[in-house]
């Protein structure tokens, strides 16, 4: 259609239309059906068994009840939206080469390095969703690379790692220059669009993608890599939470999510009602909450060894509700005034997961070395006692992924890719 050829070409005549067009992409993932909730707190954690008290749709999931009509309806809705997302950085990146001249300073080279690492993260959440994890020659999904109208071809698991692994090089090409590599998150000179680094698909993200990615594909040296990068810098760009922000007194200056370890998130402005509406305690609302005996059971509270007594992730983020017999989570707790530095944050990849990557790639050559990987969380989250049994290496990992990641979708598709049906 020229009508459509020749709105797009309008669209993209300066930056501003590309820089439009990928924060509409953030935008749209930021959406309920995709990461706002249902991909991060909502019905991929009712895949990961996380949530007691769900509503209908959650216990269908949860019963892995894939024919019923709505978790139908749902699981279509991820899939055609996150399609969605990568057609609009799909329109964005057809057109970006034919147009460097209208950007300004490093503005081409970021802007594109975002876009395809936008890209190849999308696409590998579709991956892990919806193609088998134990058998990468088994026809998995289309990667889409051009806004086409013919039915997308359809890749193996082998063939979508290679694509994303093309996509992924290019970013960090690209990324080169990102003002994160010099830890700043903020850009003060500018017009503020290269602010808040950590809410976009910066350089340090793509390369925890990257890293997750080859722990997908079974490709430990590239993992341990890039998770590798990741950590060497982590302690000056993303620096741990301190004890001091996620104990403050008053709700309104506590760090619920760790923000600054956050590599990517996704600054999500609604999380209030959102947040309220899923978790907190309504009277005759069904809210989402864990039951008392599982919280015990990983974070081993009163459990004769009382390992989890000072974890930070239980003490200060999640809370006892007599009501229930259970804990609710207060992770996206969006409390009055709150903290701006802390508001409104839902974490896509945490530094955290990079130790566990390279505790993971390491438990069979260096199971001293992958210890060390999990104390070094386990310090940081106020655990006081070490792991020293290399063969718990697995269990204790696995306990990790449950604790971390609750309320953040990751737990799933850990269980997924190392086939576990049964949690520690």
């Amino acid at each position: 259609a020229p009508q459509a050829e020749k709105e797009e070409s309008e669209m993209f005549e300066k930056e501003a239309g590309f820089r439009n067009v990928l924060i509409g992409a953030y935008i749209r993932m930021k959406s309920n059906n995709l990461y706002g909730e249902d991909l991060t707190y909502g019905s991929i954690e009712m895949l990961a068994q996380h949530w007691t008290n769900t509503d209908d749709l959650g216990k269908y999931l949860k019963a892995y009840n894939y024919e019923q009509g709505d978790v139908e309806t749902k699981i279509n809705s991820f899939y055609g939206n996150l399609y969605k997302v990568i057609a609009d950085v799909n329109g964005l990146l057809n057109n970006i080469d034919a147009r460097k001249e209208v950007f300004e300073g490093n503005n081409y080279e970021i802007i594109k390095g975002e876009a395809l690492g936008l890209r190849a993260y999308i696409h590998f959440d579709l991956l892990r969703l919806f193609a088998s994890a134990a058998d990468l020659d088994k026809e998995a999904i289309p990667y889409v690379k051009t806004l086409q109208i013919e039915v997308p071809q359809v890749y193996t698991g082998k063939e979508v790692l290679a694509l994303l692994n093309q996509d992924i090089t290019e970013a960090l090409v690209c990324l080169e220059k990102d003002p994160i590599r010099e830890g700043k998150l903020k850009d003060l000179t500018g017009d503020g669009f290269m602010n808040n680094r950590q809410m976009r698909m910066n350089y340090f993200a793509v390369r925890g993608l990257q890293a997750r990615v080859a722990l997908w594909g079974r490709d430990l040296k590239t993992a341990k890599d890039a998770a590798g990068e990741i950590l060497e810098i982590a302690d000056d760009i993303f620096p741990w939470v301190t004890t001091d922000a996620v104990s403050a007194t008053a709700d309104k200056d506590r760090d619920f999510t760790f923000s600054t370890e956050h590599l990517f998130a996704l600054n999500v402005k609604d999380l209030r009602d959102l947040a309220n509406t899923w978790f907190l305690a309504n009277a005759g609302k069904k809210y989402l909450y864990c039951q008392e005996y599982s919280i015990k059971q990983y974070y081993e509270i009163g459990m004769g060894n009382n390992v989890g007594g000072s974890d930070y992730r239980v003490n200060y983020v999640m809370q006892y509700d007599n009501n229930i017999y259970g804990y609710r989570s207060r992770k996206y707790y969006q409390p009055d005034n709150y903290n701006t530095g802390y508001a409104k944050r839902i974490p896509l990849i945490r530094r955290s997961e990079m130790s566990y990557i390279m505790a993971e790639c390491l438990m069979e050559e260096n199971p001293g070395k992958a210890l060390e990987f999990l104390n070094e969380v386990r310090k940081h989250r106020g655990i006081i006692s070490d792991l020293t049994d290399a063969t718990k290496i697995r269990e204790e990992l696995t306990k990790e992924y449950t604790k971390e990641f609750l309320g953040e979708g990751q737990l799933f598709y850990y269980c997924k890719r190392n086939e576990l049906s049964n949690f520690p």
